[in-house]
This record gives structure tokens, C-alpha cells and sequence, in this order.
């Protein structure tokens, strides 16, 4: 149905688009038009039934007119406490190519916000210059496309959207997959929005303040000890200014962590890597085990030793990129071993509950 409902959009739009351009009639109605009715109303309602997303977390909202009809259709879901338009701040977006011979699911940015700060020139080269820092702390990016998408726009709002893409996946109508892919390809782009609103907070100009994972890893190395008092650890905000909170990871705890676990992969101590020229050990990661863009679900700070797993870079990896079989049976291990002392950090979660922070699910989206 949600693949049927596109390829309608893709047939009418065009013919629509003229006639709402040569229609005499004053004032003229956008909304008398099929492909308005599909885009806007039908596509997005459809969405919200088949992924169950959330209608208090995410509005899913279509769109063919800004005044006249779009050059550039699209259908975006917006996390709210981010942005509510296309305009400012980072979304999810499926964006027609002005041709409508496809359209792309996009992890996008809203243009104006560029191009109100900087103005066009600059705007466009700091849009992309956040588009790649974007792709730089993104774990779980994989194989989706991280050039500029081709909109065949001509307008400057269009070639915003072309300038703005993080990653993207394109479809063509001419052979377009079943509801089953556009909906896990939905789930899997509602996780990398998660996983950048934990790593950037709510401000995407304001990016330049996280650190990419393998910078962070590198800069663990140079740590020092950091002896946490017993009990539950206030959580910290860092804000880079007042529209935007994220929550940075301590690269001391992190280095106490690895150091308490002699420098070994905590998944197979057997595990070799290379001896690291800061710490004179063996080179090895950590990771968070309730990662950190779900700080905002517990009282406590999750930044703590109890919380990060020594890894050697594969295991770490894996708990990110492997298959699902893999990726739960590490979080049912390493569960099993911190729940204890998560407990009496006053960290409370329980093992289906981290589950679903690492599947996106219907339950989690």
C-alpha cells in the first residue's frame, strides 16, 4: 500500500503541477489535487499505521506547496523535540526528484537555518562541511549513500536539500521495492536519527562540539584515572547554546574502564591487537553499553566505568554493525555481568529494554 501510494504521487504530480499553473480560477487550490491528497494526507497516515511510530515523538507531515506547487514534493518525519519543519534543525525526509523518476529517503538539514546564519555562500559550504562531520560520528551509517542526492533542482530550497544530505537511499519508480523494504529502510534511518540526536543533541550548527567515535577512542588513550564516588552519579548537560543539550562522554571515565580491565577485550581476553604508543598497553576501545543518546531515559549519569565495556575494535564493531543474532547475544552477555552494578549506580533498565536500544523495532520507534 505505501509502495502503491508513492508510484500514484509519481504519476499525478506533474500533471497536477501543470494544472494548478494554468488554472484561471482565483484563488487557486492546491488541495483539489490528487497527488496533494496522497502526499499529504494518505502516505503520511499510512506510515504512522504500518511502523507505529510514535505521534507524540514524531510528526510525519507531506507537503507540494510553498505558496505555489513544490518543485521538490517530500514527506518528512520530524523528531519534535528537534524541529517540527523542514527548515531548521535535522530530519528524515523522502524527497522527489523534480522529474519524479524517484525519490530519496534522506537524513537531512533544514536549509533556511543555514542560510539565515551564514548567509547562501557560506551557508552552503558550512551545510556540507556539517553533512560530513555528520557521517564522521555516525556509527551505523553502513553502506547508505553519503553524497549530495540528485533532486535535478533548480531552486535554491531544492539545492538546499541536495547540500544537506547526511545519508540517503534512493528509489526509482521504475523499480521500486515492496512496503516490507521502505519500511525497515524507515526503521533503520529512525535509528541514525536517534543515534545523531544523542551524539549532537538538538542544534545541528552546533556539531563542531562532538567529537567523532574515532577521535574519542584515540583521545581515551591519553586518559586518566577517575575515581567516581559510590552510588548514583548526577548526569551532566553540556549545552553550546540554549536550544541545545547533548551529553559528552568523559574520556577519563572511559580510560578507567579500559584500565580495570587490564587492557583487554572483555568479550574474548584472547583477542590481540597492537600495543598502543600512549598507554604502552594493548590498544583497545570502549564502549558504552547503554549507549549514550539514551541518557535522557535515566536519572543517573550512564557515563560511568560500570556502564563501558573494554573492547578490541571488532567486538566493538560488532555490537554496532554485526547481525542481530550477534548484536543480542553480546547485550545479553554483558547485561548478565553489569546489571549489578548498574543497580547500585541507580541505573535500572532491564535486558528487553537494552535490546530495543540496539534493534530499531516498533517498540523503540
Amino acid at each position: 500500500m505505501i509502495r502503491d501510494l508513492f508510484i500514484e504521487a509519481s504519476q499525478n504530480f506533474l500533471a497536477d503541477k501543470a494544472k494548478y499553473e494554468t488554472d484561471v480560477a482565483r484563488p487557486r487550490v492546491v488541495s483539489k489535487y490528487r497527488s496533494y491528497e496522497v502526499i499529504v494526507n494518505e502516505l503520511p497516515n499510512i506510515i504512522y499505521d504500518e511502523t507505529k511510530i510514535s505521534k507524540s515523538k514524531y510528526l510525519i507531515q507531506g507537503s507540494i506547496s510553498t505558496g505555489n506547487v513544490a518543485e521538490v514534493p517530500w514527506i518528512c518525519l520530524f523528531d519534535r523535540e528537534i524541529t517540527e519543519t523542514a527548515q531548521n534543525g535535522f530530519y528524515l525526509g523522502y524527497l522527489f526528484q523534480a522529474n519524479m523518476k524517484g525519490f530519496y529517503l534522506t537524513l537531512n538539514q533544514g536549509w533556511t537555518q543555514y542560510e539565515t546564519e551564514y548567509g547562501v555562500s557560506e551557508g552552503k559550504i558550512k551545510i556540507k562541511s556539517n553533512a560530513f562531520q555528520c557521517q564522521k560520528l555516525l556509527r551505523s551509517i553502513g553502506g547508505y549513500n553519503k553524497n549530495e542526492i540528485k533532486l535535478l533542482a533548480k531552486s535554491k530550497l531544492g539545492k538546499g536539500y541536495e547540500a544537506g544530505n547526511i545519508c540517503s537511499k534512493y528509489y526509482s519508480f521504475d523499480s521500486l521495492c515492496d512496503d516490507s523494504e521502505l519500511i525497515d529502510d524507515l526503521r533503520n534511518f529512525i535509528g541514525l536519527y536517534r543515534e545523531l540526536k544523542g551524539l549532537v543533541g538538538t542544534n545541528i550548527l552546533g556539531i563542531q562540539h562532538a567529537v567523532s567515535e574515532e577521535e574519542f577512542q584515540e583521545e581515551i588513550q591519553k586518559g586518566k584515572l577517575k575515581i567516581l564516588p559510590p552510588g548514583k552519579v548526577e548526569k551532566k548537560t553540556t549545552k553550546s547554546n540554549s536550544s541545545s543539550s547533548s551529553y559528552p562522554r568523559d574520556r577519563d571515565v572511559s580510560f578507567t574502564a579500559i584500565h580495570a580491565a587490564n587492557f583487554k577485550c572483555e568479550n574474548d581476553t584472547s583477542h590481540q591487537t597492537f600495543t598502543s604508543a600512549k598507554t604502552g598497553y594493548q590498544f583497545v576501545e570502549a564502549h558504552h553499553l547503554i549507549p549514550m543518546e539514551f541518557q535522557d531515559e535515566h536519572d543517573a549519569s550512564i557515563d560511568v566505568p560500570e556502564n563501558i565495556i573494554s573492547l578490541c575494535p571488532n567486538c566493538h564493531r560488532a555490537f554496532h554493525n554485526s547481525i542481530d543474532k550477534t548484536k543480542i547475544e553480546l547485550v545479553k552477555k554483558f547485561f548478565s555481568a553489569r546489571k549489578k552494578a548498574l543497580i547500585e549506580r541507580e541505573i535500572n533498565i532491564d535486558e528487553n529494554k537494552l535490546l530495543v536500544n540496539y534493534k530499531t523495532t516498533p517498540n523503540n520507534v
